[in-house]
């Protein structure tokens, strides 16, 4: 009788042992096992499920990465869950908070978000673009059907739309395009929403790469910038015409270094490499908004987006962290 009381004792104390005040939840203790200590580390979330957050590129961009999110899932055993963000400025608040796991980022938005602090660390970079081997997509150029702008530097004194101050290919690149078609990109003031004002073009920011094509294509704006994967179907539809193209560093695949460190080793073998055909493979279905924005994935580290780096320091405007 006094050993089974004693060993209730035992497990209300171990129970109690459990408990945190952290929003997070620490992995120290669950992961012990007879054969050792405990694995130190925290999920964002609870303990077994990986938060997963994307850049907000498009209208529906959980379900167009939801096919990433079941193949992670599946190769780690581990539930995922999508972290909903209206801009880009809140996936990368939600980095710094800690409250992502997982994410696909552009490459401005990594940078940023390490620069406050974010504890994430690059898997790989992503192959965006079709007919692409090495990570990368395009930014491009792009006028309404029936402009007579037929370059960047036909830019100059017209409405021009981008996508945020945060996005790579929507503002990033698009103003080292302008700035080498000869327009003065050092801001002359800003607007009533802080965003940046110039003397030689007006600034639009629509929010997203598909806003950005949507309001070019109705004239709301003489010009703009996006991604490939949201101008080219407006341009094979004729609805716009594209006058340039930058090449643009793949988005990172990035995990948190507070996981758990077999956490963190699963991430980076899962994400490392992974192509449309394992996720194939795995038995999940791939859809056509994930194919536009997912071609596959190769190895990088932090030094890749050195060039992120490199051009931020060029483009005052951008809303690059120190």
């Amino acid at each position: 009788m006094a050993g089974a009381v004693v060993g209730a004792l035992l497990a209300v104390v171990a129970l109690a042992g459990c408990g945190s005040d952290d929003d997070s939840t620490d992995a120290a203790g669950a992961t012990a096992g007879a054969s050792g200590p405990a694995e130190a580390g925290k999920f964002a979330k609870s303990e077994g499920t990986l938060i997963f957050g994307t850049v907000p590129d498009q209208a529906g961009s959980d379900s167009n990465w939801k096919p990433l999110e079941e193949y992670i899932a599946k190769q780690t055993g581990l539930k995922v869950e999508y972290f909903p963000t209206a801009d880009y400025t809140a996936l990368i608040a939600a980095a710094v908070a800690g409250k992502v796991d997982v994410a696909a980022f552009s490459g401005l938005t990594y940078v940023n978000a390490t620069n406050k602090g974010a504890k994430q660390t690059v898997a790989s970079a992503v192959i965006a673009s079709a007919g692409l081997t090495d990570p990368g997509y395009y930014s491009e150029a792009i006028v309404p059907k029936g402009s007579d702008i037929t370059s960047v530097a036909g830019f100059k004194g017209k409405t021009v739309c981008f996508v945020s101050k945060s996005s790579t290919s929507g503002f990033l690149f698009p103003m080292l395009a302008l700035s080498k078609a000869g327009l003065n990109i050092t801001p002359s003031g800003t607007d009533a929403s802080g965003n940046p004002t110039f003397a030689d073009f007006k600034a639009s920011f629509a929010g997203a790469h598909d806003k950005s094509v949507q309001a070019v294509a109705s004239k709301q704006c003489d010009a703009g910038f996006a991604e490939d994967s949201e101008v080219e179907p407006g341009v094979k539809d004729g609805a716009l015409v594209s006058v340039d193209k930058q090449y643009v560093p793949g988005g990172p695949l990035t995990y948190s270094t507070a996981l758990p460190q077999s956490v963190q080793t699963k991430l980076k073998s899962v994400l490392g490499s992974v192509t449309l055909d394992d996720i194939t493979k795995a038995g999940i279905t791939v859809t056509d908004g994930f194919k536009d924005a997912f071609q596959g994935a190769k190895p990088e580290d932090d030094s890749y987006y050195d060039t992120i780096r490199d051009i931020c320091s060029k483009v005052t405007a951008a809303d690059c962290a120190k």
